[in-house]
Formats: structure tokens, sequence, C-alpha cells
């Protein structure tokens, strides 16, 4: 049987609180030459982007926030995250992916376990509802979800039950028919798999009057339904070639669009969005034909259960990837907005905690190693005691298990040993392994950026001589970089470099150095390990003790940069604009460790 067991063994789901980025801006002191002052940008606002993690997954669109299937460092646990159109706090399930249940239907997501049996969350509150007993059987087995209802199968009928219903058996279901579990449909309709296993019909069910009717034909392939309209895909009977047709319920009328492109019998996401078929990458006009270009290429596609928009993770002409939000505008034509930029090992260098947001590490004078995400409005966190025996620390980036996406830490001992603590979900580090002796000779050591264009994070070390020296990045705990090569000179006249990711648009990852004079100065990473001349950036960094590259603080697929003013334990963010001519966005004040005390940033 397809459905599972309402009490089958799983651990139990856990809801996490994070909060969304905000950026805080405040009267400063003067700022370096070609950093100006300016002011704060939440997520929230309109046009703000929203926070997204390397691997992240279109799940489902709810009205008021959207579910992504997140990486988790786990082999039988999965995680689901809500994060709010509006900005703001996040909510995660954590899922058994052996034997729990994991449907997300708009903002609500159905789960299963044995302490609290099936149950379905409504994330955009955090209140969950527990499923009422029948009397159908000895026991009952979960079977599916959709807009605000949650089914189960009992001995003879299918139930449905809503969070203030009574359950009720779904009409016209014949008694020995073989059926998948229920999807989301729109906010008033299930789809139900029904008939045999190879050859299953689609089936319609109203949520308003638990009743199940059969308006798609045998084969539909992706049905879908918005309202009085449903639609599929299938194969032209005559020439065999891939259509979708959409079908108006309340006259029986069908409107068939050609799907060039699309190889026959295979699936093809789609939505209905007002008078329009839309796929990600166009949109038909039912009835004129009109097509219209989207995105470049669409990955997933979900519909907000109301109607009112279709979500999108793919890549846009000019954004990027990420995912997509499309409306209609008031003249009732599709319009595209990014949401969130796709996570990358650059752009969440710093999220120690994998929860979107980039953290900064902080080493105060009692050795204490501190946590803090950049405008999550939380209290630091504490990482532990003991960090005082380092002259160096330094965020590498996900170098020891590439798959996991979560950031790990090089750090150097007095005698010049160098220590690689991995990266944890919550944030902590799995005891140090050994790298190797002799890292005493570096004066400046700064990782996490891709150089190579391999895809994996390297580390750049400058010697006492100011030679440059590359460290490829291998992706193995037991040996996290390749030999040294050696990648310039003259290092010797800079106080501080960091490695800030791909800065400018480039093939690879860049590095940014202040001299002792105070001026900062960019080096575009031509992608294979080495750089371009430098180029002025400006002057009066030298009132930073320390400058670090931050990752994607903001959103916006640009990488950023941290700096550190220790007279006022200010910590400033520059935002990156992607133009090598003008690296940086005016600073403002972040609050990922303002007004703490530290030794040493990273």
């Amino acid at each position: 049987m397809r459905s599972r067991h309402t009490g089958r063994r799983r651990r139990g789901a856990a809801v996490a609180v994070v909060l969304a980025v905000t950026l805080g801006a405040g009267a400063l002191a003067r700022a370096p030459v070609g950093a100006a002052e300016g002011g704060g940008t939440t997520a929230s606002e309109p046009g703000g982007r929203l926070p997204m993690v390397p691997g992240a997954r279109l799940a489902a669109a709810g009205p008021k926030g959207f579910l992504t299937w997140n990486t988790h460092a786990s082999d039988t646990e999965g995680k689901l995250r809500w994060t709010p159109y509006a900005g703001g706090p996040t909510r995660d399930i954590v899922y058994d992916t052996i034997e729990g249940v994991d449907d997300p239907s708009g903002d609500m997501v159905a789960t299963s376990s044995e302490v609290q049996r099936t149950r379905w969350v409504d994330m955009s509150t955090g209140a969950s509802y527990a499923v009422r007993p029948v009397d159908d059987g000895m026991d009952l087995f979960y079977a599916g979800t959709a807009g605000r209802a949650i089914f189960t199968r009992g001995n003879t009928k299918l139930w449905m039950q809503t969070e203030n219903g009574e359950p009720r058996p779904v009409q016209g279901l014949a008694d020995d028919v073989w059926y998948a579990r229920v999807r989301a449909g729109d906010a008033t309709h299930g789809l139900l798999a029904t008939g045999e296993i190879t050859t299953p019909r689609t089936a319609l069910i109203d949520l308003t009057d638990a009743t199940l009717t059969y308006p798609y034909p045998s084969g539909a392939r992706n049905p879908t339904v918005a309202g009085n309209r449903i639609a599929w895909v299938e194969d032209d009977p005559a020439t065999h070639a891939p259509r979708a047709v959409v079908r108006d319920l309340t006259t029986g009328a069908d409107t068939a669009v050609p799907l060039p492109g699309v190889t026959a019998g295979a699936s093809q996401d789609i939505g209905l969005l007002g008078g329009w078929l839309v796929n990600g990458t166009w949109a038909v006009r039912i009835g004129t034909g009109e097509r219209i270009a989207l995105l470049d290429r669409s990955d997933a596609l979900a519909a907000v259960p109301d109607g009112s928009a279709l979500l999108v993770q793919g890549r846009g002409p000019t954004q990027g990837d990420g995912i997509f939000r499309v409306t209609l505008t008031a003249d009732g034509r599709p319009t595209v907005r990014l949401l969130a930029h796709a996570g990358t090992p650059t752009t969440a260098l710093h999220d120690f905690d994998l929860d979107g947001l980039p953290d900064l590490l902080g080493r105060d004078s009692a050795g204490v190693l501190w946590r803090d995400s950049a405008g999550d409005g939380r209290p630091r966190a504490r990482v532990g005691p003991g960090w005082q025996i380092y002259d160096k620390i330094e965020a590498a980036g996900d170098i020891a298990e590439p798959w996991n996406h979560l950031p790990d830490l090089v750090a150097r001992d007095k005698a010049g040993v160098l220590w690689l603590y991995s990266g944890q979900e919550k944030g902590g580090f799995t005891p140090r392994v050994r790298v190797g002796p002799g890292w005493q000779t570096y004066s400046h050591l700064t990782g996490g950026s891709d150089l190579n264009g391999d895809g994996r994070p390297d580390l750049v070390a400058a010697d006492t001589s100011g030679t440059l020296w590359l460290y490829r990045g291998t992706g193995e705990t037991a040996r996290p970089y390749e030999r040294r090569t050696r990648i310039g000179g003259g290092r010797q006249v800079y106080s501080q470099l960091a490695a800030v990711g791909d800065l400018a648009g480039g093939p690879a990852g860049d590095l940014v150095a202040r001299d002792r004079s105070g001026v900062l100065w960019l080096y575009l990473g031509r992608g294979d390990g080495t750089f371009a001349p430098r180029t002025r950036i400006g002057g009066g960094w030298q009132v930073y003790s320390q400058l670090v590259g931050a990752g994607d603080v903001d959103h916006d697929g640009k990488a950023d940069l941290f700096g550190y003013l220790p007279g006022t334990r200010t910590v400033y963010l520059y935002a990156g604009t992607g133009d090598a001519t003008r690296p940086f966005e005016p600073r403002t004040v972040s609050d990922a460790q303002t007004g703490n005390a530290y030794t040493n940033m990273s």
C-alpha cells in the first residue's frame, strides 16, 4: 500500500525559529574614502531579497510564505523551511526521510510521529493540529494533504478533515479502487491518482464538500487546478506531439497549447494564473495564444493556493538563479520578481548555523569564541572557550564536506600548526583535525573563496617576505588542501588580506588588500588561482582592526565585506555592488557583533 501508517516510527518534528536579515542605519564616524555613509535596508522592504541556503529546492508556495527542502546534516532526516514573503522569522520542520511523512500544501505541512501520530502544522503561525480518530477499522493510514485539509485512510473509506471540522468520508471513490496520496491542488481542491498504478487517472476532490469527480482524461500528466479551470499535459493523439490542455469546468471548453521542445511522454510543470498558462520560462494567454517570455530556465513551479501567484525556481535573464514570484499586473499581464537568490558556497561563506543568515565570529580577550548572525535581532551565541591558543582563526568555507554546505574553520596555534574545525548545523564545530605544521611562516591567512573555479573553497597565504601562496581545496577532511602554489609577490606592503568571493562578477573569487597607509586595493580573480593587477578602492581603511569577507549579507547575490572598528566596538557592512569600479555601497552598521570587544574576528 502506498499510504504511510500514522503510527510508524519517526523522529519527532522540531520547529526552529530564525530571523531574517535586517541592516540598521545609524550616526557613524567618518567613513573611509570611497565608502560614505548609507541608510539601512531590510529583507522585508519592497524589492528586498529573502534568505536562501545552498541546495534549497522549492517545495510549496503559500499565501504568506514559501517552503523549501533544505540541506540537513543527517542520513535519516530531512528539513523543510518556511520563509515568509514579508521577511522575519522562518520556521523549520525536521522529518524522518525513511518512515516519516513530510507533505507540504501552501503554508501547511503534514508530519507523522509515533508519539503525536498524524498531524499537520500551519507554518505561518506554528500552530499544529492532531488528526481526530474515526470509526473505520483498527487503525488509520496517512493519505495526503491539500489546501487546509488532511486525509486518512480507514478500513473502508478515505477520510477528510480540517482543523475545525469533523472527519468526513470522501464521496465518489469506489470501495475497491487503488489510490495514491492526495496532493495539493488549489485552496479548494485536492488531486488524487486512482485506478491502476501503471496507468492512474487523476481525480479532483472538492475540499468544501469532500466529493470526488474525474474531470481529467486517462493518462493526463502534470494535472493542475485553479478555480474553475484545470490543465494537464498530454500527447496529441494524431501527431503525438506534447501539448497542454486547459479546460473550463463551467463551460467544458478545452484550449490546447503546443509545448515545443518537450519530448513525447515527458513531464512538464505547468500552472494557471488568471487567464494565462505558465510553465516558468513562458506564459501563454488562454484563448488568444499570445506568448510572453518569463525566465531563462525553470526547475520547479508551485502555485499559491488562492491563485494570486506562482513561484518558480530557475534562472532569470539578468538576476541569475533563485526563486521568483510571478503575478499579474493591473492590466492582467504576468510579471516576474526575484524573491530569493540561490545560495552558493561563496554567499554562504559565513552561515555557520545554516539558517540563511551570515554569521560573524569573534574571540574575546578571555579566549571565548562567539557567533552572531547579521540582522537576526537575537543575542550572540557562545561557541566555546579555549580559543586563546590560536593566533589565527579563519573562516575557510565548506572545505571538508562540500555536500553539507556548512562552513569550516582553520586555526593556527602559536607553534605554527594549522587545525581544521568542521562546521555543524547548529553553529558549533567538530573536534579539531590536524592539518599540518610550518604555518608560522605566514603573516596572513584568508580563505573561503573558490579561486580556481573548481567549486571548492581555497586558502590564500602571504609569507613574511610578501610571497602569496595558493592552497587549493580538496574537499577531504584528512587532507583539506593540495600542495601550495606560488601566485604572486610583493604582499609585504599589506596589513590586511581578505578573500571576499566573487565581488565584481568575474570568473572566480577576488581578494581585497589594505596597505599600511590605509588604502584598500582590489585584486580580481582570473579563475586560475591568480589575480589581475590591483585597482584602488579608496583610502582611510586603517580605522578597522579587521576586514572580513562576509558572504551575501543582504541576499542580493553579491559578496559583501565586514569592517570592525575596535574603538567603538562597531561592525560595518559594505554591501557589494558587482561593479569593479565601485565595488561597495556606502557603509551601514551591522548588528552582527556590534557592541562587543574582540581580539580576533572571522
